[in-house]
């Protein structure tokens, strides 16, 4: 199977959407870097859709790059710490003028591609520098998953993989460390040459094999049993693969099964002849990945037919061409690959060194984007052209943004989204500013859409509702700050504040792309009623998070309401609901001091009083409201999407 030419790989450039010379240029020299691995990445890549294929190759670059980092600084762990310190800020920041690093960021930004699996495999790398053996296949596994299995889960946003999945994550990283026994086995001839095992102390003990035959390449019969026994552990492992491929769209499910064919492949290469695997590294033969190559191909395009999707009209001209989009992955949609492409040249056209990086490091890499995507879509959804209002959709995510530092700094959280938050990284002055002048970037893209055809009349009201959202957006945060350590405020105190800090401004995202293209006034009123539901589903689901799942799944310090004393829905509902003595309880955890301490213990008071059953209850109804106002609406696929988060608001909880 020939490899990408570098004449093809121009177009998907130009069909990505990247167009800048200097970032073109690092594309290319990741396309290059890249294909010096193996064939894995370019048998797969050839599966992609074309506009994805740039940035799998950033993710094979990345790979390459990372390994020949440690392979040319053994012995040097600080250096190889401080290269790839660089390369990790760089990725938070969403910005490098690095000759490589600068494709990679901008792939891992455009496509969110999962930050900390690139630095589980960056810490696991630096781990094993100096490394010669392990001593336990424990040890071994874990090695595996995340020298290997990580840079699978980095791309698997490419393949159309789910995020938030943690089954799915584990199955891809088996399947990882599947690939990395494999190449264990390959390479055994030249590893142990230079004293190097990938092969566990602990195999070798139960197979009474003795580590000085291996090392001099003896082929005994106990040697030969372990590489046995590793050989079928690898293809156990591979069969994950079946796992991860059944959730993928077509092209995916194609670029996994065959990276599993190539291995499984090299596996029946090592085990035709183990004693000769122990002389020099084994290679299939020619016409054996001939036939795989031309097998995977019939095999895709004769069983699959070339999706035909739906698209939302902005994204054509605004990012790249159709591809497959997936329901359940709001950043497949056409709506989400738009926005993420306008709010990207919103950044890239900054010309400030000092407010920028601050409010790239708060809007980058992108997350779901879901205010915007309700933007868009709700303008779709009334018969408009979707392409008008992008600008103003962006807008919402800038005003969203500049919402969560302004809490960032009231509250003294130091993680945001899963990494530092502006405030704590930037300091709080800074911060402030920055989110200021992102207050001012949003008014700046409402005029915009005079640009994309929206009449001056229609954007002058934009800018009076954008004005009477912000004030609600700052009643709401007074509102909080009022109320906070009163766990008797009560509840509609509670929901009168969340409605203000968080549920107007989803109504807003709504009612403005609806109103911005001319739906009539009763789909506008639908469309905001709509989100002003779905809003309120949303904030008591994310008061939920905390109790229901790890600090790392909810995306910010679980115990931050717990430490700024918040009194969330949940805490509300068993302050009215419990005994004397539960209340007695909780007001102790309440001013507890050590609020990681008094989680789990807040936790099981909850579910004793029922609370988090009751609040569960409560964002089911909100939801099933939103979902009522869509009725309204005629059928379409935006309604449908529309309706896909309605009822996605509450499955974070589930």
């Amino acid at each position: 199977m020939a490899r990408w030419e570098l004449g093809k790989f121009d177009e998907c450039l130009d069909l990505a959407g990247i167009n800048d010379a200097g970032l073109r240029k690092s594309y290319r020299a990741c396309f290059k870097l890249a294909l010096k691995t193996d064939w894995t990445m370019a048998m797969a890549g050839a599966f992609l859709p074309p506009q994805y294929r740039p940035a799998m190759a950033a993710v094979g670059a990345v790979v390459r790059w990372v390994d020949d980092l440690a392979d040319h600084r053994k012995g040097s762990v600080a250096r190889f710490s401080e290269e790839t310190h660089e390369l990790l800020t760089e990725v938070r920041s969403g910005y490098s003028a690095h000759p490589v690093r600068a494709a990679i960021v901008h792939s891992i930004a455009t496509f969110a591609l999962p930050v900390p699996a690139l630095e589980k495999f960056v810490a696991t790398t630096r781990g094993d520098i100096g490394r010669t053996e392990f001593a336990t296949e424990a040890e071994l596994s874990e090695f595996a998953r995340s020298a290997v299995g990580a840079p699978v889960l980095l791309g698997c946003p490419l393949l159309g993989g789910p995020s938030d999945d943690p089954a799915f994550d584990h199955a891809v990283l088996s399947f990882g460390e599947g690939l990395d026994r494999v190449d264990n086995l390959r390479d055994i001839s030249e590893d142990v040459a230079r004293g190097w095992l990938g092969i566990s102390t602990e195999t070798l003990e139960n197979c009474a094999a003795d580590r000085t035959d291996l090392l001099n390449r003896r082929p005994t019969p106990a040697v030969l049993q372990a590489l046995r026994w590793e050989a079928d552990r690898a293809e156990a492992l591979l069969s994950g693969a079946d796992t991860v491929a059944a959730v993928l769209p077509p092209y995916g499910r194609a670029a996994i099964e065959t990276m599993q064919s190539l291995y499984r492949l090299h596996l029946r290469t090592v085990t035709d002849d183990l004693p000769a695997t122990l002389r020099r590294r084994p290679h299939p033969r020619p016409a054996s990945l001939k036939r795989l190559a031309v097998s995977s191909l019939r095999s895709v395009f004769d069983a699959v037919p070339p999706p035909r999707v739906e698209m939302a009209p902005a994204c054509p001209s605004a990012a790249a061409p159709a591809v497959p989009e997936q329901l359940h992955d709001v950043r497949s949609w056409a709506s989400h690959r738009a926005i993420s492409a306008e709010l990207r040249r919103c950044c890239e056209g900054a010309d400030d060194t000092l407010l920028a990086p601050i409010q790239n490091h708060a809007l980058l890499p992108v997350g779901k984007l879901l205010r915007p995507v309700l933007t868009v879509e709700a303008a779709g959804a009334v018969g408009g052209r979707t392409d008008m209002v992008l600008p103003a959709a962006v807008s919402t995510e800038l005003v969203h943004v500049a919402s969560l530092i302004h809490d960032d700094i009231i509250d003294g959280d130091h993680q945001r989204r899963g990494r530092d938050s502006a405030p704590y990284r930037f300091g709080a002055d800074l911060a402030l500013l920055a989110a200021n002048g992102l207050v001012m970037k949003a008014l700046q893209g409402l005029s915009r859409c005079r640009e994309r055809g929206v009449g001056a009349e229609r954007v002058a009201q934009a800018f009076a509702e954008a004005g009477r959202t912000g004030e609600d957006l700052a009643r709401g945060a007074a509102l909080e700050l009022n109320i906070s350590d009163d766990l008797t405020c009560g509840v509609d105190t509670y929901l009168e504040m969340i409605r203000l800090k968080t549920a107007v401004l989803f109504g807003y995202a709504c009612r403005l792309g609806a109103y911005l293209v001319e739906g009539s006034d009763d789909q506008v009123q639908a469309l905001s009623e709509y989100g002003l539901a779905l809003g309120m589903a949303f904030q008591i689901t994310d008061d939920l998070l905390p109790y229901d799942s790890t600090s790392q799944a909810a995306g910010k310090d679980a115990a931050s309401d717990l430490r700024n004393h918040r009194p969330t829905l949940p805490l509300l509902l068993a302050h009215a609901h419990a005994s004397p003595p539960q209340r007695a309880e909780l007001h102790a955890l309440w001013h507890d001091t050590d609020c990681e301490r008094a989680l789990p213990a807040v936790h099981r008071l909850l579910q004793s009083t029922d609370a988090m059953a009751r609040a569960r209850d409560l964002a089911v109804a909100y939801t099933e409201r939103a979902q009522s106002h869509l009725d309204r609406l005629p059928d379409s696929p935006y309604r449908k999407r529309l309706r896909h988060v309605a009822r996605q608001a509450t499955h974070r909880i589930s």
